[in-house]
C-alpha cells in the first residue's frame, strides 16, 4: 500500500503531462502555422486590396494549421480567401470554382461553430454567385447570418445588397428583416449608407425599403 501510495503521485503527473503533450502541441503547432497569414486575414476582413500572392500565403496558412488541428476558424478564414478569389474571377469557371470553394469551408466552419454570422454572410454572397439557381440557398444563409447576429456592423449593408439581390426569394418576414437591418445601416452611419447606395446604383432600393415620408427615405433620396 505505501508503495502504491509512493509511485501514485509520480504517475499520475506522468500521465497528465503526456495528456498535455498530446493535446497542446498540436494545438500550438495549429497557431503556430496560422502566423504568415494572419496580417492578411486582417486586411481581408477589412475589405482592403490583396495580391494573388496574399491569398496564396492566407490559404497555404490555413491549410497547414488544419493538418494538424481542425478549428472552424480556419476553415471559416478559407472561406473567406476563396469567396475574394470568386469575386475578382475572370473566368465562368474559376468564379464558380471558387465560389463552390468558398462554400463548402464556410459550411465546415459553421458546422462547428454555428453562431459564426460572417461565415453565414459568405455562404450568402458565394450562393448568388453561383447564380439564381442558388438563390434559396443564399436565402437561406442570409436569414442565419441576421439570425446568429442581428446588428453587426460590418455587415449590415452587405446583408440590405444581398437581401436586395435575393428580394424575390424573400418571405413578408423577411423583407421586414431587410427593413430593419438598413434601418440599423441608417442609424449606425447614415452617411456611408448613402454613399454606399449612390455607388452601387441602390438608392431607389433605399427609398423603397424605407417607410414612406420618413427621414431616412428623404436622406436616401437627396
Amino acid at each position: 500500500m505505501e508503495k502504491i501510495k509512493q509511485y501514485f503521485l509520480p504517475t499520475f503527473m506522468l500521465v497528465s503531462s503526456i495528456i498535455l503533450l498530446i493535446v497542446g502541441v498540436p494545438r500550438f503547432l495549429h497557431e503556430l502555422m496560422l502566423v504568415p497569414g494572419t496580417p492578411i486575414h486582417e486586411r481581408v476582413s477589412r475589405g482592403e486590396n490583396v495580391s494573388d500572392d496574399d491569398l496564396d500565403v492566407l490559404e497555404d496558412s490555413r491549410l497547414q494549421a488544419l493538418r494538424f488541428v481542425e478549428l472552424p476558424a480556419a476553415y471559416s478564414d478559407l472561406g473567406a480567401s476563396y469567396l475574394v478569389r470568386a469575386q475578382r474571377a475572370t473566368t465562368d469557371a474559376d468564379r464558380k470554382m471558387f465560389a463552390e470553394k468558398s462554400i463548402e469551408a464556410s459550411t465546415t466552419s459553421v458546422e462547428m461553430a454555428p453562431l459564426n454570422t460572417f461565415a453565414w454572410a459568405r455562404i450568402t454572397a458565394a450562393n448568388i454567385i453561383l447564380g439564381e439557381e442558388n438563390y434559396p440557398e443564399a436565402a437561406t444563409a442570409w436569414r442565419l447570418s441576421i439570425a446568429t447576429a442581428r446588428f453587426e456592423p460590418f455587415l449590415l449593408i452587405q446583408r440590405v445588397h444581398m437581401g436586395i439581390l435575393l428580394y424575390d426569394q424573400l418571405t413578408e418576414e423577411d423583407i421586414d428583416l431587410l427593413k430593419d437591418q438598413l434601418g440599423m445601416a441608417y442609424r449606425w452611419n447614415k452617411k456611408q449608407t448613402r454613399r454606399y447606395a449612390q455607388q452601387q446604383q441602390l438608392t431607389e432600393w433605399f427609398v423603397f425599403l424605407s417607410e414612406g415620408g420618413s427621414e431616412a427615405a428623404e436622406y436616401f433620396a437627396q
